[in-house]
């Protein structure tokens, strides 16, 4: 402001003697530049001018009042929706020289606010040009575990200029702040064309996403510009001009070793592909055998890629899980429509190439059921219906402490992947068997299975089962973790319950219907089913209801906690912060091993000659160049894009008891295959 004001000056004429002025942005640039012992030197000289509190005056001596509500942009059910709890203040706008601060408020459960002021503040010969700002908060833990507040501008509201009077009434005003996207059934942000999120990247993962890409950005860019000039590089060219992948590195070591039984095996335990192994219901009460089931032919396909049902069979033999029966429900190539007639087809070890070729039609399956499942859906969409709550509901209760480093940047990653992953353009609408609309309908019905209430990780299904064990260890620290937290801010948590109502409120009104599949719907009203894992399925017997529920359940639906719905509300803030970090850290930092290579695994498969299952050999029906190279730098990038680890904690959002917890067990998770230091705090790639 300064700086215009003497650009103002001169260009009247008048002279200054003034010298000239640092720009904040200047100074800034400056200070960011000093070493540590430099920036303590000069916060011990400001601190105290810096830091030092307005001068606090009896609100009720002062002659002026500005009044007024905020509401959210979009009405609910009954109404605007208040926006609660809000930081705002009270400006005269000046041109040219600094806006002077009038008074300050917040926002009361209803929105209204009330900010008594002096006039005689705006400066001596001025009349107050009124403008109203508001703001939401923002923390940083020190290394102690005190909490240091700060707050961040998210919108103003001009006022009428030349303000003489002593009450001004902004009346509603309308913040379009967290929307939630009207368009869409599932909970997702509202991001207008052209319009900027209420959110934002913090300024390290740009590099970090750079330092990623750059090795292999001009290796796609070569390979793309060479297939519109008619030029398309083979596969294998494709392959060998990217960073060696796990399994062709493998296979160069020990050929076949890749496509073997044991290895299937090993990568659904341990792999990118870890998912829930139900027992086989065809073999009652034998502990040793599996099922994985994959309904495909639910969907709506576009014909020209090979996408069947899968049912595979699985045995434990000597601790090590084996495929020993794989059936696949057939469709008639160029059949698009959901439930099409299908022909199954069993295959065992036995039979030789088909056998490998059923293998193959597995994983691809399970690689498309690992990006749409466990990735996009149970970590990405499903961490951001709450990311989203949590945003629009919690300001004063300390659950935001807990909660909201584990909440930020997942809406902005959700954002570009419904146009760069999913939509009528993405790359999983154009590799896959499913259109848009099977995408977007398999979306909803994953979305409409997710539930924090009764969740728990399953249990490892034998001893080399590293995933399910890993996940038993961070499930467990996250649990004491989160006992702590609630033993040292459970009181102010419980006094500001009607912020974890409304938060509540928000998250089952916007969850998606409850979708419980004809699979677990076989035995499922009033009886046990011992043959599938239920621990990480929701409550069956009441979402199965009709008409169905909301798949979210409610914490509570009060304003002051009931028996047992804070330890409900533990338990939410337990899964969501494991689905946050743990679970998307193992699905996303494992994609180069278990998709890097496009022959072994891909999204999709074109149909054979004859409507037979192709083997390797046969190259028309892998992914065309294009989608080739798409795929390994989609792959790498998901695997390699270092930044926001719990660890490294670099915005210091997190509790430092979370940080030693898991220093503490570095060793444990490290011999089980997991690098600690490579689980990060949030969803942001």
């Amino acid at each position: 402001m300064f700086a215009a004001w003497r650009r103002l000056k001169s260009s009247l004429g008048i002279k200054t003697q003034e010298p000239d002025l640092l720009e904040p942005e200047e100074l800034a640039r400056w200070y960011a530049g000093l070493d540590l012992p430099q920036r303590l030197a000069v916060s011990r000289k400001l601190a105290s001018r810096v830091r030092a509190p307005r001068v606090s005056r009896d609100s009720a001596t002062l002659p002026a009042v500005a009044t007024g509500r905020l509401v959210f942009q979009q009405d609910g059910p009954q109404g605007p929706i208040p926006l609660h709890h809000v930081k705002v203040e009270l400006w005269d706008r000046d041109m040219g020289t600094p806006d002077d601060f009038l008074g300050e408020g917040f926002t009361d459960p209803e929105g209204s606010f009330s900010i008594r002021y002096d006039p005689a503040d705006a400066g001596e010969g001025d009349v107050p040009d009124l403008e109203l700002r508001y703001f939401e908060p923002h923390h940083t833990f020190r290394k102690d575990g005190r909490v240091v507040e700060s707050w961040r501008r998210i919108g103003s509201e001009r006022g009428p200029d030349d303000h003489g009077g002593l009450h001004h009434d902004f009346g509603t005003v309308r913040v379009p702040y967290w929307e939630y996207d009207p368009a869409t059934p599932l909970a997702r942000l509202l991001v207008v064309e052209e319009g900027t999120p209420p959110t934002a990247y913090a300024p390290g993962r740009s590099l970090a996403m750079l330092k990623a890409v750059a090795p292999i950005e001009l290796v796609k860019r070569q390979h793309l510009l060479q297939g519109r000039l008619g030029q398309a590089p083979s596969l294998a060219k494709i392959q060998a001009d990217y960073p060696e992948a796990t399994t062709v590195r493998l296979e160069r070591e020990s050929p076949g070793s890749t496509r073997s039984d044991a290895y299937f095996g090993e990568r659904l335990l341990n792999g990118m592909f870890s998912t829930i192994l139900d027992r086989d219901p065809e073999a009652p009460g034998d502990a040793q055998a599996f099922r994985l089931y994959q309904p495909w032919n639910a969907y709506e396909q576009d014909g020209i890629h090979c996408l069947p049902d899968v049912d595979v069979r699985l045995r434990l033999v000597e601790g090590k899980l084996f495929p020993v029966r794989i059936i696949l429900g057939m469709r008639e190539p160029g059949a698009t429509a959901p439930g099409s007639p299908v022909t199954r087809r069993t295959f065992t070890p036995g039979d030789g190439a088909d056998w490998e070729a059923a293998k193959r039609m597995a994983r691809v399956g399970a690689t498309l059921d690992t990006e749409l499942g466990n990735h996009l859906g149970q970590c990405h969409f499903n961490v951001e219906q709450y990311a989203i709550a949590a945003n629009r509901n919690l300001r004063r209760n300390p659950l935001r402490w807990l909660l909201m480093p584990h909440l930020r940047e997942v809406v902005l990653i959700n954002h570009a992947a419904s146009g760069f992953l999913v939509g009528p353009t993405g790359y999983i609408t154009r590799a896959s068997a499913l259109t848009e609309h099977g995408i977007n309908q398999r979306l909803e019905h994953l979305m409409g299975s997710y539930d924090w209430k009764g969740f728990a990780p399953a249990m490892p299904v034998c001893e080399g089962h590293r995933y399910a064990q890993a996940g038993q260890l961070f499930w467990r620290l996250l649990g004491d973790h989160i006992d702590a937290f609630f033993a040292e801010h459970g009181a102010e948590i419980e006094a500001q319950w009607r912020e974890v109502r409304r938060f509540s409120d928000d998250l089952v009104a916007h969850s998606a219907p409850a979708f419980v599949c004809r699979y677990l719907r076989a035995k499922v009203p009033g009886k046990d089913a011992p043959w599938f894992v239920r621990s990480e399925r929701m409550d069956l017997d009441t979402k199965a209801a009709e008409p169905p529920p909301k798949a979210v359940s409610a914490v509570t639906h009060t304003d002051t906690p009931r028996a047992g719905e804070v330890e409900a509300l533990k338990n939410l803030c337990r899964y969501v912060i494991f689905f946050a970090t743990f679970r998307h850290a193992w699905a996303n930092n494992l994609q180069w091993e278990d998709a890097g290579e496009v022959l072994y695994s891909c999204l999709g498969l074109l149909w054979g000659q004859d409507g037979t299952l192709p083997t390797e050999d046969d190259l028309d029906v892998a992914p065309k160049p294009d989608e080739a190279t798409e795929m390994l730098w989609i792959s790498w990038m998901l695997s390699k894009t270092n930044y926001g680890f719990i660890l490294s904690n670099e915005e210091e959002d997190m509790h430092p008891r979370l940080l030693e917890l898991l220093r503490t067990h570095a060793a444990q998770f490290a011999a089980l295959g997991l690098d600690v230091r490579t689980v990060s705090s949030r969803i942001n790639i």
